[in-house]
């Protein structure tokens, strides 16, 4: 009896140094970066957490789609919409920045499922602004948002849309969203707990969120990716701010890892970013301790 207990107690000091050992090289790697940071990540198996700034505010950039998408499945699972309910693009629904719909001519029709998957994938923000439209707009998906239990987490504008609390001290600091890691975090659990509608539309959604196509950040350096590892992802990036959240399954352990930065001292769009290197790093970091 002595034995075992030695032995259960050796394994929580262990987790215990080493959870304290990841925490201070997240610290060290967060504070030598040119810039803001947020980190929350959890170990889904045992609950073990890491922060770093995870309450503070930051822009959600393009991370903003993936409430867009909760309230989406949301009014489809009451009755309100249909994934095959279908838009018509016109030249005056075009905005400038990622997606391919920019490109698509005047008079394409397209289902909210086209939308929803160009929205989450490629981050097309055309997409998006439809889909804010479809949801109730802005004020809708914050409700939302809040029903969840999330309090710092808004939709605050519909992308290079000025009519949307275009005024207000939030849309001028922090653009079309607002989140903290943590309570993105939050909701990307309850994502993995098949708790945001209901399971069905849990896992719809996290299966879209696999096709991610851009993944230079949080999958950039991890070990068989695509091959042993999945990875249901969001990013979402501006000039200053390179941003990306996820839930990383692996053979041994399935986490949530949320990475937000901001004021970046690099700016420039190329792959080797410095913050996309930090993003990856961190990931890494994260990775090698809990699965272990």
């Amino acid at each position: 009896m002595k034995t075992f207990a030695a032995l259960m107690l050796a394994i929580v000091l262990f987790a215990t140094a080493n959870a304290q050992t990841l925490q201070d090289s997240v610290d060290a790697l967060a504070r030598n970066y040119k810039g803001d940071v947020g980190i929350y990540a959890i170990n889904l198996r045992n609950g073990e957490t890491v922060t770093y700034n995870a309450d503070k505010m930051f822009p959600t950039a393009s991370v903003i789609k993936i409430y867009v998408l909760a309230k989406l499945y949301k009014d489809i699972n009451e009755g309100k919409l249909s994934m095959n309910d279908e838009v018509v693009l016109h030249d005056s629904d075009k905005v400038p920045g990622s997606g391919i719909l920019l490109f698509m001519h005047d008079g394409l029709k397209l289902t909210l499922g086209d939308l929803s998957w160009l929205m989450i994938n490629m981050s097309d923000n055309v997409a998006a602004n439809f889909l804010t439209d479809e949801v109730g707009g802005v004020e809708r998906v914050t409700d939302y948002i809040r029903s969840l239990g999330l309090t710092h987490t808004m939709e605050l504008a519909k992308i290079f849309d000025k009519s949307v609390y275009s005024d207000s001290t939030l849309r001028r600091e922090y653009g079309i969203g607002v989140t903290t890691p943590r309570e993105t975090g939050v909701f990307l659990t309850k994502l993995y707990k098949g708790e945001i509608v209901n399971k069905k539309s849990s896992q719809a959604m996290i299966d879209l969120m696999k096709y991610q196509f851009y993944d230079t950040s949080i999958p950039r350096f991890l070990p068989t990716y695509r091959d042993t590892i999945e990875i249901a992802h969001k990013t979402g990036a501006l000039n200053a701010t390179r941003n990306d959240v996820a839930i990383i399954y692996t053979p041994r352990t399935n986490y949530v890892l949320c990475v937000f930065t901001t004021h970046n001292a690099d700016q420039r769009w190329i792959t080797d970013n410095k913050s996309e290197i930090f993003i990856a790093k961190i990931s890494k970091l994260v990775y090698d301790n809990f699965v272990k």
